[in-house]
């Protein structure tokens, strides 16, 4: 085999199934933890949500599912990070 072939079928897929849940979790403590995105992301998402409810009448419901819609990202994501790593393991 050549260098290529090693390469792309045996070292990179190794390297890959290793990495993807822990660049997942990063992700996943990125989203929830960093200040920028924090304040850039979420206050955009969430202040969205506010001037669509307040223009409707309707804040309360907007806000309640903007964060329903924030806990189902976090909660599907830390699932495939876990379903990942379960993976790992068991291959």
């Amino acid at each position: 085999m050549g260098y290529g072939q090693v390469m792309g079928l045996i070292v990179l897929p190794q390297a890959f199934r290793n990495m993807v849940p822990l660049l997942l979790t990063q992700t996943i403590i990125l989203f929830q933890d960093t200040s920028l995105v924090y304040v850039i992301g979420l206050a955009d998402f969430f202040g969205s949500a506010q001037k669509v409810g307040e223009r409707d009448g309707r804040l309360v419901e907007l806000l309640l599912f903007a964060g329903a819609i924030y806990f189902v990202i976090c909660s599907a994501l830390s699932y495939l990070v876990k379903r990942l790593q379960e993976q790992k393991v068991t291959a």
